[in-house]
């Protein structure tokens, strides 16, 4: 008996190939939105903590504003020449504020970006052994240079001073503490490199203007913008958030409102928005 040979037929073979090539597009598909969905995942978690560094130096500074150790700013006036609950912290909208403090000088800053000044004590001092007129002692070895500018305080005084200049009013025993008068300005700049879409990248900046060492620091690039309003109250004990060209008086800002823009240096863009309490000025009502 004759064995009779069976195969595909051409139409069955092109029926395969065409499943196979449509199973093999499909996978294809899977794998590129996949690569997609991984790639946008990394790039907002970037962002993500980006936005996380950048609040977190500006909150911790911000909350700093008007500290001058155990004495209360508004409980101290000889020392208003120089910091005031109004000059403590100021802010300016675009380049303008209703302060009666000048734009310090600021390398590439963005201009229609907020900047915002932060004067307060340093945290970080050192205690005084004794101190009156223009002689300071110590208990740990200085690290002051003759140009910075110093605050010293006990629970009853404070002043500013210059530490190549010292001129004390008031008497200063154990118990006492010496730190920088910090100057502190956070605003965007351009960092003057390009991005791979060609465009310029932008940071924020950080500078202490109290400091021998000037230079501003670069915190967190790829921030293109800062909006920061201040929250008064009203007659009504509500928060209204204006903007620094429209505030009256400083002395009653209570909280502070930061927005970010951050991008990925490419298509994405995200908006941070974040409020901060300012320190002890509850108390002030």
């Amino acid at each position: 008996m004759k064995q009779v040979e069976r195969g595909y037929s051409l139409l069955e073979l092109l029926i395969a190939i065409t499943l196979a090539l449509f199973l093999s597009s499909g996978m294809i598909n899977i794998f590129i939105q996949s690569k997609n969905i991984y790639q946008l995942t990394q790039n907002l978690n970037k962002i993500q903590a980006s936005a996380r560094i950048a609040i977190k130096a500006l909150s911790h500074d911000i909350r700093m504003a008007g500290l001058i150790g155990c004495v209360r700013l508004i409980d101290f006036l000889p020392l208003h020449s120089h910091l005031t609950l109004g000059t403590s912290l100021v802010v300016w909208h675009k380049g303008q504020t209703t302060a009666k403090l000048a734009l310090p000088k600021l390398a590439r800053y963005r201009q229609d970006s907020d900047i915002v000044l932060i004067q307060s004590m340093n945290p970080n001092t050192i205690p005084v052994r004794f101190a009156k007129a223009n002689n300071i002692s110590l208990i740990n070895r200085t690290v002051f240079a003759p140009k910075d500018n110093l605050l010293i305080s006990d629970c009853q005084h404070a002043e500013v001073f210059n530490w190549g200049h010292k001129n004390l009013k008031y008497t200063y025993q154990i118990g006492s503490e010496v730190g920088f008068f910090d100057k502190i300005i956070y605003y965007i700049g351009d960092t003057g490199r390009i991005s791979e879409m060609g465009q310029g990248i932008y940071a924020l900046y950080r500078r202490n203007l109290n400091k021998s060492a000037k230079k501003p620091i670069e915190l967190v690039e790829d921030i293109e913008k800062m909006s920061i309003r201040l929250g008064l109250k009203d007659a009504y004990g509500n928060l209204n958030y204006i903007d620094a060209d429209k505030v009256k008086r400083w002395s009653d800002a209570r909280s502070v409102e930061i927005k970010l823009l951050l991008t990925n240096g490419k298509q994405i863009r995200r908006e941070w928005r974040y409020i901060i309490a300012l320190r002890e000025r509850e108390t002030y009502d």
